[in-house]
Formats: structure tokens, C-alpha cells, sequence
């Protein structure tokens, strides 16, 4: 059996005295520690405090003193935070360093890695917040350094590596940039930044995702200031998230100050708010593409002086930017004033709607854009400029490419002020209240320089056209500077009226409605044989159309006409020639004999009109025109010297004509000529009219293929001479024979000698007593040298009477009561057949005076063969016939 153990023996007791001993060594060592470092943290702030203070001015050599109020660290929150921070530069700062005065009541920095800081690696920070700032910026640098060109973080304090502060903050900041030169200035009454999740590192930098190292920051500016350029800004706010991916402007003014430099554009701007939305500001950074939702420009008002200078090409006007895409673009009751230029434009209530712009190199050739953008929606108020001298102003303007209309509404033209303006150049005066397009498509008029529309409709205009002096190019030359080629479906003009000056025959068109079908502007359908003013067709009438002739002597007028080229046809509806002055006043304005005639159409259709030849040649070619009702009235004076000029109213004169005209038949219906004649001889107007004229004449045409002398003109009338005696006529005539020659020949109807006393009377002092037509048959021939012919004239009891002109009256005297019978026994021959039953016939013989016209040698033709015919001597017969009046005119 062992042995019982013995307590009495055991070492228990020893171990627990050297065990309190370490206890309290350990215990020493740790208070020691503590205290320690309580008394390292008492003396920390001050050592950081001055340490900060002594960075600042070995890393500025001297040139900037910080002063901290009060610097209070806690080790357990790691946060630091100082208050009363107050940054002075010396009296003379290097030119690599801006000059600055920084206060600020407070910045606190909480959740500091100390670790990290320790080992001068990527240090995260919660936050750092810089609290009632103010900062005076008096100069900037004016050289750089090597180092300032590295990147920020590259250039951070104890050799940090980086920063990764979770939230970074500006409050209530307060910024003057105060230069040394007055040009420049800004002040900033309060400014907040922040910033969220903002990595300073190599990382941070090459993050596609992030702006300025962070992820997110929000700016908020209120009531700024600033000058420069010549310019002052007022600006009430401005809010920037990249959070919310906005940009907002409220209340912008920029004004112009102090005097104008002459390479500067000033510029008068208020803009009560401006919104970007979905603005992907990262991407703006990295890639220089400006991307956005939206854009919203409301209610700006903008008066512009351009730089006199050239304008910048498109890759300056770029810059920075890459690329630029607005997906929704609106500008909302703008005023825009282009000051200082020729022009002069100003722009009310401006709307401006776009989707989906897109400027870049690319976007230039997508064919399906205009202006860079998939639509526009453009809408004017009240807007004016000026165009070439001329004053424009507009009611209303709305156009969208979306739907390819155009609206434009109120348009006014005015002529220029005197003294402005080219004096030969053309001239408008247009008052238009509509004008309409439709089916416009912009993209193709854009890229391919191709005007393509389906309707124009103008409505309601006024239009004063003053041509230039020298004719402008064709319609296609002056459009092609826009489009080579235009097409427009349909042409529609309601109710217009149209003046055109300058022109020897100035038009005015009144109540203008036309329809233009299918028209095309280019050069090949400029005279296209199937075009018609480069239309394939036209259709309208108007109300009345007017123009001076002569030298505005004569004033023509149609109340209304009508136009069909697809029939052929043209039709005028009561037309009138009337003269200025009366018959004496023609021969005054004149200064020689000039008749003044008046003439009235009720109505004049033509058809089977060559239009296509008539528009692109001017000549006149149609199947068949009809007169309806033409009444003539021929009033003369014979008191001044005969007309100097050549007559143009003759057969030869149709081939110095420089156009074609190529009448195939003209119908001449009940038609009616009155002349009326003042004699030097008696005051006493003579009257002679010819009444019921209906004639047909066949082949009217100076066209050397349709002229012949196997072809020529051909015509029959028939009418009553004073309404009693009848007359059938022929005309046979080659108009292009140099000598002008051609016959005419005819009857004359039963009737009495005395119907013609109403002209020979007071015109000639000789009465046809007595006498008795049978009938009368004449043939002339006649050239340019006068006309020749025979006039049987079948009469009995013929007696005439020569009168005298004596105390305002015509009455027989007695020397011309001698004459009478003398002459009536020794030279009239009072019947024909002669008492031996022998018919006789008279010798047509008289000397043509160019200076008058045809029908005047027909009528000599006529006298003389006349007087012949009844016992006057041939050459006193042609004597007779030849005389003209002549007479100084009266003062």
C-alpha cells in the first residue's frame, strides 16, 4: 500500500506571489502607454496645427502664411477638424503661383485611415467638409510649372498615394476673382459642392465612370456675378447633379459694358431658365461627346453684334466636342435680335422644338436628317428684317419636317427708303396674308440639294414687281444657288393681285386665281417643247387686267381672262384700248398728227394656242381667234404736221416682226368702226362709220413654211357702210414679199351718194346733192409704191355742191354756187351707163405716203378711183385722193 501524500509538502504556495509581480509590471506598462499617449494627444493638435502651418509655407517658399484658429483631433473617431483657417500671400507672390486669400470658419474630416495614412498608400475618408468659405482670387499664375501640369493626384501632400473620400463638401462658399486687371471679374455670393464617392488615384482618373475622380457631384450656385469680354453676367442660380444627370440656369443676364472693341461680338442676353436632362457628364470628360436627354431654353431674349470678322469653319465651331446629341431640343418664346449687320433680323415669340440631333462628321451624310436632327418644329411671332435694302416683316411662321409643312402668314415687303438699294436693281412691294407649303421634304432639299414639294398655295396677295434695269437670268439660274432641281406637285394662287413697273408695258393683274399642275425648275425643262413656264400645265382666270401702251398714251384692260394650256385656250372678256388725250391733245403730247383710238372687245377667244411657244419664245401661234363685237372708234385731228414715222400698220411690216405669229383663222363677228375727223378747213367734226363687219381671214402668218406666194393671206368680210350701204371685200396677201404687195376686191351695195356728206361736208366742203348708187366693183392692187386699180361704179342723178366756211357756219356763197354748176355740168357725169348706154369704169391710180397706213392707201385707191369713175380728170382724181391736212397746231 503507498504512501499518502502530504500538503504540508506541496509548493502551492510560492507560484502565487510570482504571479502578482508580472500583473503588475504589465499594468505599469500600460498605464505608462496611456499616459503616454494622453500626453502625446495634448501636445498633437498644436504640433499638427503649427506642422500645417509650416508645409504650407515650405511648399510656397515662404510666399503664402496659413493661420488656424483651432485644430482639435480625436483618434477614436479619426476625425480632425479646424476652425479659423485664414490663407494671406506675402506682399510679392512668384508668377507660377496665383495670388489668393482664403477664409474659412471650418473644415472637418472624419473617418481617416490611419493605417493607410501611415503607410502612404490610397487614405479613405467618410468626409471632408469645408464650411463659410470665402476666397479672393486677385491674379493668376502667369507662368506654368512642370509639376502643375501633372494631374491632381499626382500632386497630393506626404507623398499620398490617393484619396478615397466618401462624401466631399463646399458650404456656403463665397468666390470674387478679383485680377489686377478691372476686364475681368466674378463674384460668387454663395456656392455649395459635393461630391460622393471621390477616389484621387491613378484608378479614380482612369475610370470611364467617373467626372472629376468622383462618382457623383451636385453644384449649387445662387446669385453670381461676373465681367468679362466687354460683358456682364448676373446670374440668380445654377444647380448641377450628375446624380440626377441635370444642369439647370435660372435667371441669366449678360449685358455689355463700357465701349465696343471692333473684333468683339457683344451680345444682350436674359434667359429666365436654361435645363439639360440625362446629361452623361462622363462621358463629356473622357470621350468629349455631349449627350442629353433634353434641352430647354425658355424664354430668351438675345440681341447679337457680330464680330466683324470672318466666320469660323466647322471644325473650330466644334472645339472640344467630338459629337453632340440633344434626343428633345425646345426653345419657348424667344426674342433674337442680330444687331449691327445688313440684315438686321429680329425674331419674336421664336419656338423651336427637335428630336434626335445628332453633329458629328458622320451625321453629315445621314440623308434622313436636316440640320443634323430626325425633325424640326420652327415657330415665328411677329419677326421683321430687312433684305437687300428691302423692310420684311412677318405675322407668323410655323415649318415642321416632320410633317413637311410650312406656314407663313402677314408677310410684308417693303420697297427701299430713298437713297437705298441698288436704283437699276429689282424692287418689291408685296403684302401677303397666306402662304402655304405642303408635302416638303427638307432632308432631300438638304443632301441632295433637291426642293421637292406637293402643294404651294398663295393666298390673298399684293405684289408690286419692279424688274431690273438689266433682264436677270432665268428663274432656273437664281434658284440653283439652293437647289438644282425643284419639283412642286401643284402651283395654287387665290385671289392675287400682281403690278410689274419698269417695264415698257407695265401689267396689272387684279383677282389672280391660277393652278399650276406638275411644275419642275431645272435647266432641261427651262425650254422643254412640253413645259409651259416649267409647268406641264396651267388653268385659272383673273379679274381685271390693265397696261399702258405708247408710252403710257394708251391704257389696254380686260376685265377678265381666262387661261386653260391644257385646252389651248385663252379667252379675254371684255377688252378696252382708250386714250390718254383726245384727238387735238394726241397731236399736242405727240407734237405731229397722231389719231386716238379706242377700241372695245366684249370678248376675244383663242384656241388651239401654242402655249409652250408663246411662253419659252414668244411666238404667236394659234389654230383660231374670234372677235366678238369689236367696236373701233378712230378720232383725228387735222391740225399739225403729218407723223415723221414710217407706219407700222402695213403688210411688209409683218417681216421685220422678231417673233412668229401664225394665226390660221381670225373671226372678226358684228364687229363696228367709227372715225371721226376735225379738219383744219371747219371745227365741224365729220363722221363715217362702218357697221355689222363680219369677216374670216385665213393663214395670218409671217412663218416662212406657211407664208407663201402660193399661201398667202387670205380673207372675206362683209359689211354696211353708215349702216345702209353694203360691202363685200377679198383680200389676198403674201406678207413676207419686201414690196408689200397684195389686192384687194370687192362690190359695193345699192345706196345714195349722200351718205357720205357727214364726212365730206365739214371735212371737205363738198355735198353730194343728188345721186343713186346701183352698185360699185373694184379691184386694186397695191405695193409700196402706191395702188392701182379699176372701180366700176353703176349711178344716176348724180349732183355735187362745193361749199365755203364763212362766220362759224358752212354755207353755199355765191362764188361756190359757180363752181358747183360749173363743175357738175363740165366735169361730173351724173349716170353711169352714159346716156349712149356705155358703162365706164374708173382708173384706181395714187402714190402711197409710207408715212401712213395701209388702210389710208386703200382708201386713196377707192377716192381716186371713185372721183375718175364719175368725170374727174385721172390726175386730178389722183391729186384728189392724196391730199392730206396739214396745219401748225393750235397754241
Amino acid at each position: 500500500m503507498s504512501e499518502p501524500v502530504r500538503l504540508a509538502d506541496s509548493p502551492l504556495p510560492a507560484r502565487p506571489a510570482r504571479g502578482r509581480r508580472w500583473g503588475w509590471w504589465l499594468l505599469g506598462i500600460v498605464g505608462l502607454v496611456v499616459a503616454a499617449v494622453l500626453v502625446g494627444l495634448h501636445f498633437l493638435d498644436g504640433w499638427l496645427l503649427n506642422t500645417l502651418q509650416k508645409q504650407v509655407s515650405k511648399q510656397t517658399h515662404g510666399q503664402y502664411q496659413l493661420r488656424i484658429a483651432d485644430l482639435n483631433t480625436s483618434l477614436l473617431q479619426r476625425s480632425i477638424r479646424l476652425r479659423g483657417l485664414r490663407l494671406r500671400p506675402a506682399a510679392q507672390v512668384a508668377d507660377t503661383l496665383p495670388r489668393l486669400r482664403l477664409d474659412a470658419a471650418e473644415l472637418h474630416i472624419t473617418g481617416i485611415g490611419l493605417l493607410a495614412l501611415l503607410r502612404k498608400g490610397v487614405v479613405p475618408v467618410d468626409s471632408a467638409v469645408l464650411d463659410s468659405v470665402r476666397l479672393d482670387v486677385l491674379a493668376l499664375a502667369t507662368k506654368s510649372t512642370r509639376r502643375a501640369a501633372q494631374p491632381l493626384h499626382q500632386r497630393l501632400p506626404l507623398g499620398l498615394k490617393g484619396l478615397d473620400i466618401n462624401y466631399a463638401g463646399l458650404q456656403r462658399a463665397q468666390v470674387n476673382y478679383l485680377p489686377d486687371s478691372t476686364q475681368t471679374t466674378a463674384r460668387l455670393h454663395r456656392a455649395d459642392l459635393s461630391a460622393r464617392e471621390l477616389l484621387l488615384s491613378p484608378a479614380g482618373a482612369a475610370d470611364s465612370q467617373r467626372l472629376g475622380y468622383a462618382q457623383n457631384w451636385h453644384l449649387h450656385l445662387q446669385h453670381s456675378q461676373a465681367r468679362a469680354q466687354g460683358h456682364a453676367l448676373d446670374l440668380a442660380g445654377l444647380n448641377f447633379s450628375t446624380a440626377d444627370r441635370r444642369f439647370r440656369l435660372d435667371s441669366v443676364r449678360v449685358l455689355p459694358v463700357g465701349a465696343a472693341a471692333p473684333h468683339t461680338p457683344r451680345l444682350s442676353l436674359t434667359l429666365p431658365r436654361l435645363m439639360l436632362t440625362g446629361l452623361d457628364a462622363a462621358r463629356l470628360q473622357h470621350q468629349h461627346q455631349l449627350r442629353v436627354d433634353s434641352l430647354l431654353v425658355q424664354g430668351p431674349r438675345l440681341t447679337l453684334t457680330p464680330a466683324q470678322t470672318a466666320k469660323p469653319g466647322p471644325a473650330a465651331q466644334m472645339g472640344f466636342l467630338r459629337s453632340v446629341e440633344v434626343a428633345q431640343l425646345a426653345i419657348l418664346d424667344g426674342y433674337v435680335h442680330l444687331a449691327g449687320t445688313a440684315q438686321n433680323p429680329i425674331l419674336r415669340q421664336l419656338n423651336v422644338r427637335s428630336t434626335a440631333i445628332r453633329y458629328d462628321s458622320a451625321a453629315a451624310r445621314d440623308a434622313h436628317k436636316v440640320l443634323f436632327a430626325k425633325s424640326w418644329n420652327v415657330a415665328l411671332g411677329h419677326s421683321q428684317a430687312t433684305l437687300a435694302a428691302h423692310p420684311v416683316s412677318v405675322g407668323s411662321m410655323q415649318l415642321s419636317t416632320k410633317t413637311g409643312t410650312f406656314d407663313l402668314r402677314a408677310l410684308r415687303v417693303r420697297l427701299p427708303a430713298p437713297g437705298q438699294g441698288k436704283p437699276d436693281g429689282a424692287r418689291f412691294d408685296v403684302t401677303l396674308p397666306r402662304l402655304t407649303l405642303s408635302g416638303f421634304d427638307a432632308a432631300q432639299l438638304q443632301h441632295q440639294r433637291h426642293f421637292q414639294a406637293r402643294r404651294l398655295e398663295v393666298s390673298g396677295a399684293k405684289a408690286l414687281f419692279i424688274p431690273p434695269a438689266q433682264p436677270p437670268p432665268p428663274l432656273w439660274q437664281l434658284l440653283s444657288k439652293v437647289a438644282r432641281r425643284s419639283d412642286l406637285a401643284e402651283l395654287r394662287v387665290r385671289n392675287t393681285e400682281i403690278r410689274i413697273g419698269r417695264w415698257r408695258h407695265s401689267p396689272h393683274i387684279r383677282q389672280l386665281n391660277l393652278t399650276g399642275r406638275s411644275i419642275r425648275i431645272d435647266q432641261p425643262s427651262d425650254d422643254a417643247p412640253n413645259r409651259i413656264a416649267y409647268a406641264l400645265g396651267w388653268k385659272g382666270q383673273s379679274g381685271r387686267l390693265s397696261a399702258p401702251f405708247d408710252d403710257r398714251v394708251y391704257f389696254a384692260s380686260s376685265e377678265r381672262v381666262k387661261v386653260d394650256t391644257d385646252a389651248r385656250l385663252l379667252r379675254f372678256e371684255d377688252m378696252r384700248l382708250k386714250p390718254r388725250y383726245s384727238p387735238m391733245g394726241m397731236n399736242l403730247h405727240k407734237g405731229y398728227q397722231a389719231p386716238a383710238v379706242t377700241i372695245k372687245v366684249p370678248s376675244l377667244t383663242l384656241t388651239g394656242l401654242d402655249y409652250p411657244n408663246l411662253v419659252n419664245h414668244g411666238d404667236f401661234r394659234l389654230a383660231r381667234a374670234v372677235a366678238q363685237r369689236p367696236y373701233v372708234l378712230i378720232a383725228s385731228d387735222g391740225r399739225g404736221p403729218i407723223n415723221p414715222n414710217l407706219s407700222k400698220i402695213s403688210p411688209e411690216e409683218m417681216r421685220k416682226l422678231k417673233v412668229t405669229v401664225d394665226v390660221r383663222r381670225l373671226d372678226l363677228v358684228n364687229g363696228s368702226l367709227y372715225t371721226t375727223y376735225r379738219s383744219p378747213r371747219t371745227p365741224i367734226i365729220g363722221k363715217l362709220n362702218i357697221t355689222r363687219f363680219n369677216g374670216s381671214f385665213f393663214n395670218l402668218s409671217n412663218d416662212r413654211r406657211r407664208m407663201t406666194p402660193a399661201t398667202p393671206l387670205t380673207g372675206r368680210a362683209t359689211t354696211y357702210l353708215q349702216g345702209q350701204c353694203r360691202l363685200d371685200a377679198q383680200i389676198s396677201a403674201y406678207l413676207l414679199d419686201p414690196k408689200g404687195r397684195h389686192r384687194v376686191w370687192g362690190t359695193f351695195g345699192p345706196g345714195q351718194f349722200a351718205i357720205i356728206n357727214s364726212m365730206t361736208v365739214p371735212t371737205r366742203l363738198v355735198k353730194f346733192k343728188k345721186g343713186d348708187v346701183q352698185g360699185i366693183r373694184f379691184a386694186l392692187q397695191a405695193d409700196r409704191k402706191g395702188v392701182t386699180g379699176t372701180m366700176t361704179t353703176r349711178y344716176t342723178g348724180l349732183q355735187m355742191e362745193l361749199l365755203g366756211y364763212k362766220d362759224e357756219e358752212i354755207k353755199k356763197t355765191f362764188f361756190k354756187r359757180i363752181l358747183s354748176k360749173a363743175a357738175n355740168v363740165i366735169v361730173i357725169r351724173d349716170q353711169n351707163p352714159r346716156k349712149r348706154g356705155k358703162l365706164v369704169s374708173g382708173e384706181m391710180t395714187s402714190k402711197r405716203e409710207p408715212r401712213f397706213s395701209v388702210f389710208t392707201l386703200w382708201r386713196q385707191g377707192v377716192v381716186s378711183g371713185l372721183f375718175d369713175n364719175v368725170g374727174v380728170p385721172q390726175k386730178l382724181a389722183q391729186k384728189l385722193s392724196e391730199s392730206a391736212d396739214e396745219a401748225p397746231l393750235p397754241k
